[in-house]
């Protein structure tokens, strides 16, 4: 087994070199040591440790306990605390994040050994499927690869171009990922979807018996290390046979729903030699899979590994992006129908690369998304944004509300209530000026849950408004549901109503429904003169597009303020 890496978290320069010290006797890597929470955030996605000691005191704004919750929830990093406090207030804390081990300062180094042996132990097995995490497997892979590359035999595993097309052992590495199982989760709800994903486990286990080992990655993904092959075809054949049974019926309750999969194929030591090549070889090939529709097998090829690293190279900038300042909120206004003034503004988060200049959030959202950074980035939007409407109150601006987006992996990440109302508290901003904006598409992830936070919120103060209204089927039965205060028409509506009639009445009846449901309506994306005539007759609340100002600068919306000029 390869040797396990741990990351310190210390504002004690000297306790923290000690305890490297230490970790490294008992046969330890320690990849970094960092002092405060919001370092320890960043450098957990980064570095990717096995295990992470946290202190509960720390430098910086946030502490240790509010970086475990974020670290495990978005990473499954497990995480133990070394602390000199152990009161009831800080224990009740601890707990709460079900944290891999809790020790008191001073301790024995004895029982540091034990401590961080159980928490790896227990952090071996995925806990829905009961199959090897993605620790384990990697761990495995790097165990199976220290071997052969350093067989002494005469085998042939480092090769050359001349080599490849002989019929040596062959190593190969599956990375399966279940096609679109989030309708079920939307459709059916979690448990069922964790019921599917049991089931693959349990049909993949039993249907195919050449495996070394078939492990849980994390969401739908898995991973399988098969026994050599002499020909590729042989793992291809396995391949096939994979699709085939995901692809069979299953029961769920008194539903019947299928699942395909997409998967990617490498080969050691055609395609790498080291764990970490073949595995992102092995998963640029299934996203090659996913790109040609899914419920189909892909071998890694130049390309895909093009594309892999073109998307390796985002995510490793992404991961700095924050740490370096280069992120910058845009404002864009919000006008009042009827005043013809500036009445409140949507955030907007805009990226500048220092070479490679700006980067559409439509191009680092989704791999934010998928990396749990947009935990971190969506904080600190909202942290910034809400300040900044502080700030100009303080200077004398007439008050207005600022609207935030809330992101998939925002809205579903556990204390979010409180981290949002601790953010409001934090810069002094009164609950009122926050308007957070949702997506039907966010509210269906678990409706009771959202309807919980939703409601908790408004008690609160903050106003809730739903974005893109009219995109999805069920905007109509939520209105009635959950506790909006603001609908947002989606501008695809707002394009068209000049062209279409069903769109004009479609639009029409969206403004007269909200108003007799004591709702605020703003339209998005108006950018013509007839768009905002139209708006105007019919009595719409705001108004958000080119037409008046695209998003801006703070010192450019700024501006705006000073002038207090009438759009309309």
């Amino acid at each position: 087994m390869s040797k396990s890496k741990i990351m310190i978290v210390e504002d004690e320069s000297i306790i923290a070199e000690d305890l490297a010290d230490s970790l490294e006797d008992m046969g330890y890597i320690v990849v970094d040591i960092v002092s405060s929470g919001e370092e320890a955030i960043l450098m957990a996605a980064e570095k990717q440790p096995h295990l992470i000691l946290m202190d509960v005191i720390l430098q910086g704004e946030i502490d240790g306990i509010t970086a475990a919750e974020e670290i495990y929830s978005s990473l499954q990093i497990p995480i133990i605390f070394l602390t000199a406090y152990s009161d009831n207030q800080t224990l009740q804390r601890v707990k709460a994040t079900n944290p891999f081990g809790y020790i008191v300062k001073p301790f024995e180094e004895r029982n540091l050994y034990l401590t961080i042996e159980i928490a790896l132990e227990r952090h071996h097995y995925d806990p829905i499927t009961h199959l090897p995490n993605r620790f384990l497997f990697k761990s495995k892979l790097d165990e199976i690869l220290s071997h052969k590359n350093g067989d002494n035999s005469g085998n042939l595993y480092h090769i050359n171009e001349s080599h490849k097309h002989q019929n040596f052992p062959k190593i190969p590495i599956f990375y399966i990922s279940l096609d679109r199982i989030n309708r079920i989760q939307v459709t059916l709800g979690s448990n069922n979807r964790e019921l599917v994903l049991c089931n693959i486990a349990k049909r993949l286990k039993e249907s195919i018996s050449d495996i070394e080992i078939l492990a849980h990655l994390e969401a739908a993904e898995f991973a399988i290390i098969l026994k050599p092959v002499k020909h590729k075809k042989n793992a291809i054949d396995i391949a096939e046979s994979i699709l085939d049974v995901i692809s069979q019926s299953m029961v769920l309750g008194s539903d019947e729903v299928y699942v395909t999969a997409s998967i990617g194929i490498t080969f050691y030591p055609l395609d790498g030699t080291v764990a970490d090549e073949l595995l992102k070889n092995a998963n640029a090939a299934m996203y090659h899979a996913q790109q040609k529709g899914g419920n189909n097998y892909q071998l890694h090829k130049s390309k895909t590994v093009v594309i892999s690293r073109e998307k390796l190279s985002l995510e490793t900038n992404l991961r700095n992006a924050l740490k370096r300042s280069e992120f910058h909120i845009y404002y864009q206004p919000k006008v009042d129908i009827r005043q013809g003034k500036i009445t409140g503004a949507e955030a907007l988060i805009r990226w500048f690369h220092p070479e490679k200049g700006l980067i559409s959030p439509a191009e680092f959202i989704p791999i934010a998304e998928e990396t749990g950074l947009i935990i971190s980035i969506g904080e600190w939007v909202l942290h910034t944004a809400c300040s900044q409407t502080k700030v100009w109150q303080e200077e004398g601006f007439a008050p207005f509300q600022i609207a935030v987006n809330l992101s998939r992996s925002q809205f579903i990440h556990r204390n979010l209530q409180e981290r949002i109302i601790k953010i409001i508290q934090e810069v002094d901003l009164t609950p009122n000026y926050l308007e957070l904006e949702v997506t039907e598409g966010l509210v269906m992830q678990n409706e009771r849950a959202a309807s919980r936070i939703m409601k908790a919120w408004q008690n609160y103060g903050i106003k809730i408004s739903m974005d893109d209204f009219g995109k999805g089927y069920s905007s109509l039965s939520y209105l009635r549901e959950f506790p909006f205060d603001v609908i947002k028409i989606d501008k695809s509506f707002i394009h068209n109503i000049m062209a279409d009639s069903k769109t004009e009445a479609i639009t029409i009846a969206i403004i007269q429904m909200a108003h007799s449901l004591n709702l605020k309506v703003v339209a998005e994306g108006v950018e013509t003169q007839a768009e905002l005539e139209f708006l105007q007759r019919h009595k719409c609340d705001e108004i958000q597009g080119y037409l008046f100002g695209p998003p801006l600068p703070i010192s450019k919306f700024e501006q705006l303020l000073k002038e207090g000029k009438k759009y309309i």
